[in-house]
């Protein structure tokens, strides 16, 4: 069940769990929590360009203005010079909205890794070992999350049945997240591929000795904030927002985003635009462009 709540310059979606407030924002008042992938960037862009309207908002902490998914998009809208941004806006110390892990998982790529009988978790600890990561027995899968959870470890290593924990230096959660950007740089370097799974595909993946699966620690709600409110960013994945609803196809024309009518003018004329649609309600699970967790509020 959910019903509407319409102002004149905020577009409310009331679902079961969560409030999900459109508009437009600031480009300029927004903070992003992970770094900027020119490859990616340099895509996006040319797609907005090609769609000629903004298909999706971003997610946005009410509180604090920091995106919580949408890095790209901000970047986009930057060099694209557009003064505003279509945005959800949500509760993020809301307890439906939790905060997961990305697993790295590396594949051999080179012909001479894909050799039979080639062992590619010791593969990757040589080379870790080299550049000062230093390797822990963890007796199990169980035992070494819970390592993480602590802290006690920067990651867990899964290969087939093998599990092997990464010492770290510190508890500090960007300098942590920073090494895991280290870990990737030596796997690509000695020849595998770098995906992101969610811990259970990539757990699952892994079991298939195939590859080698690295599972960082998950980074909490206020670390988040924490370290983008004092100018830093984490690596690229370092965080998997789950939130349980999204709207998707807002389909804002550009012409709105670049500043020639005032912010409460641009408002005004969104929620008008969406007032005049429907809003389609699909499950979770939902692929469109990609397979969705939570549920969707599709504006037709």
């Amino acid at each position: 069940m959910w019903w509407l709540l319409l102002s004149s310059l905020v577009y409310t979606v009331k679902t079961p769990k969560l409030d999900l407030k459109i508009t437009l924002v600031e480009t300029s008042s927004l903070h992003i929590h992970e770094e900027i992938i020119p490859q990616i960037l340099e895509q996006l862009i040319e797609k907005i360009k090609s769609d000629n309207v903004w298909t999706d908002p971003i997610i946005v902490d009410e509180k604090t203005m920091v995106v919580l998914d949408g890095m790209h998009r901000v970047a986009a809208a930057e060099k694209l010079g557009f003064k505003f941004i279509p945005a959800c806006l949500v509760d993020y110390d809301n307890p439906s909205i939790e905060v997961h892990v990305w697993s790295r998982v590396f594949r051999a790529t080179r012909r001479e890794s894909r050799a039979v009988g080639v062992d590619y978790l010791e593969e990757l600890l040589k080379s870790l070992s080299t550049a000062s990561y230093r390797s822990v027995h963890v007796p199990g899968l169980e035992a070494g999350l819970e390592m993480l959870s602590r802290r006690d470890i920067m990651g867990v290593l899964v290969y087939g049945r093998r599990v092997v924990g990464l010492k770290s230096p510190t508890r500090d959660i960007k300098a942590i997240y920073d090494r895991v950007k280290g870990v990737e740089n030596i796997a690509a370097n000695r020849g595998f591929t770098v995906e992101y799974h969610t811990e259970k595909d990539a757990i699952a993946l892994a079991e298939r000795a195939d590859c080698v699966v690295l599972i960082p620690p998950v980074i909490r709600k206020d670390e988040v904030r924490e370290v983008v409110l004092r100018g830093e960013v984490f690596i690229h994945k370092a965080t998997r927002h789950v939130i349980p609803a999204r709207p998707l196809r807002v389909n804002v024309p550009l012409s709105w985003l670049t500043g020639e009518v005032s912010l409460e003018k641009a408002r005004e004329e969104l929620v008008k635009y969406l007032s005049r649609r429907s809003v389609k309600v699909l499950p979770p699970g939902t692929v469109l462009d990609r397979k969705y967790e939570e549920e969707l509020y599709v504006f037709e």
